[in-house]
């Protein structure tokens, strides 16, 4: 492997021009290590690279900006060797596109024009609450007694929600959720009052004081990493500070190792990646993260999944499908030789399966689809999901705490390993997902283990119904289940709330070697179970059957 240093091409004093050119120069070169000299690499926007992309999850399709962007490469190494990488805008540090075993490690990522501003609670009054600017707040504008965000392109968006963290725990505080005034910011007023001060007015709920409010424009303009269509990739010893989405985005890859990969608060913010800290969307083989600490983010440690397609029409061997969510289009997630399988929209349960002889991406919305078996056994409004697109995962050995909403989103089909883990999620630490209707992120779990996890004191907040939580489907089919296997095994579990565990729809569960304790005693612990198969149940704790007198 050929060996560069960074050092030899920074030139102009412009470090993402100087990026750019050393990687265009590298052309199609395989095996080449690029070092940093430990430093601060300045990005700015206006010379990274730009590519069409369309990133899953993260609202616009269209033309992004990249620091480092590989496209087509292979063999390729990148070691900052702790480096800073101050990025002053809207860019996505890492593309990695079509390429093949892509390291990246030793890193921090920063970027402080995020659509964050954070204030501190100082006072309350008749209808008002007074608040202290903190952080980002050179990136909002008063405009018609409203507090507007601006990008860094000056295209203005009103914020649109405030997370409430208490000031000495650095939790999320105690039954909020994205609204901590109990009412929408769109009707509320603010009053810049001075000396770097607001009051908000028409507020229901009075914050503590000393409690820091994140207001956030919530629009994801990028993410730490964006990987596509690529295969072993290796990111270690990452740390995000702040990032305008996700942490890593990564769809239709291959094999993805995250080592040390994590989201950390930095100096006196409370936020870190505004979103999951890593999501996954019909990659394969095998996704592994392991020896992370993620915090501060506003969403979940992880989120794992495929997408469903609608069925708008069909002929004797066509279907034609659509990419129904805006967050998700445009996404190549069938391939030809696919197999797929068609299952009902409410109880997402299969009855049929096929081979893809042909994909035709129309646009970003319609794909057609050709059929070897044909279409004759195929309801028009059902939803298609591919069986050969899903990654299997281990999840060992991470810190999930003080973040916004859940710890996991698991809907992979893949065999599912989480182990020896510490969750304190202000949601769920673990939540089984999938849905036909909203996000149409799919699939029903197969196997999964969880096993030597402490969950601390999760759900005191308004996501999620349990600890570990199966959301219940709109239909259920007698007989059969959208869930296969799940085992809790060997794991502690000391409650805030009385749902330890919620099983639905699930044809093998296993509750066994768990401690369950309470933080508090003002409740009954207990597990609910809703349309179960087998069950294999081991505890002192109430059981309560939901489908009792179904």
């Amino acid at each position: 492997m050929k060996t560069l240093y960074f050092k030899d091409y920074r030139k102009t004093g412009n470090d993402a021009y100087d990026l750019y050119r050393l990687i265009t120069d590298l052309g199609t070169k395989k095996d080449v290590k690029i070092i940093f000299d430990k430093d601060t690499y300045h990005v700015n926007p206006d010379f990274c690279f730009e590519r069409c992309v369309n990133i899953s999850n993260h609202g616009w399709n269209g033309h992004k900006r990249f620091f480092a962007l590989f496209d087509g490469m292979e063999n390729i190494e990148l070691d900052f060797c702790g480096s800073t990488i101050d990025v002053d805008g809207v860019a996505t540090p890492f593309g990695i596109l079509n390429s093949k075993n892509i390291t990246v490690k030793n890193a921090v990522l920063e970027n402080k024009k995020t659509q964050f501003m954070q204030a501190r609670v100082i006072g309350h009054g008749d209808g008002y609450v007074e608040l202290e600017k903190m952080l980002g707040a050179s990136q909002f504008y008063m405009r018609h007694d409203r507090e507007l965000v601006t990008d860094h392109y000056q295209c203005f968006f009103p914020i649109f929600n405030s997370i409430e963290y208490n000031g000495e725990t650095g939790e999320i505080e105690k039954g909020t959720g994205d609204h901590s005034f109990d009412q929408y910011l769109w009707n509320m007023r603010f009053e810049d009052i001075g000396d770097n001060k607001l009051r908000l007015h028409g507020v229901k709920r009075y914050p503590p004081i000393g409690n820091i409010i994140i207001f956030s424009g919530a629009r994801r303009l990028g993410c730490g990493f964006f990987c596509e269509d690529s295969s072993d990739i290796t990111l270690e010893n990452i740390t995000i500070h702040s990032c305008h989405g996700m942490g890593i985005l990564a769809q239709t890859c291959h094999n993805i190792h995250l080592n040390s990969f994590n989201t950390l608060r930095h100096g006196d913010q409370y936020y870190t990646a505004n979103a999951d800290a890593t999501h996954f969307v019909n990659c394969t083989g095998l996704v592994l993260v392991e020896n992370s600490t993620f915090e501060g983010q506003l969403d979940d440690a992880l989120n794992i999944h495929g997408m469903y397609t609608r069925i708008e029409s069909k002929t004797e061997h066509d279907l034609i499908v659509r990419e129904v969510h805006l967050e998700a289009k445009g996404i190549r997630i069938l391939r030809d030789g696919d197999r797929i399988q068609i299952v009902n929209a409410q109880s997402l349960v299969p009855y049929t399966e096929k081979t893809i002889e042909k994909v035709e991406y129309i646009n970003q919305d319609i794909i057609r689809l050709t059929l070897k078996e044909g279409t004759e056994d195929i309801n028009i409004g059902d939803d298609v999901e591919s069986l050969d697109r899903a990654a299997d995962l281990i999840f060992r050995n991470n810190i999930v705490r003080n973040n916004r909403a859940r710890g996991m989103l698991i809907a992979t089909r893949g065999k599912t390993v989480i182990e020896d883990c510490y969750f304190h999620s202000s949601g769920s630490a673990i939540l089984f997902e999938a849905n036909g209707e909203y996000w149409f992120e799919s699939g029903g779990v197969q196997d999964v283990t969880i096993r030597n996890n402490n969950f601390d004191r999760c759900k005191y907040s308004k996501w999620g119904g349990a600890v570990i939580s199966c959301v219940p489907r709109k239909a259920i089919e007698d007989g059969k289940y959208f869930n296969k296997s799940i085992k809790i095994v060997d794991n502690k579990f000391d409650l805030l709330q009385e749902t330890a565990v919620q099983f639905d729809n699930v044809a093998d569960i296993e509750f066994t070697g768990n401690e369950v304790t309470q933080h508090t005693n003002d409740f009954e612990p207990k597990i609910t179970l809703n349309h179960i198969g087998n069950a294999k149940i081991e505890t002192n704790i109430k059981i309560e059957r939901l489908d009792e007198n179904a």
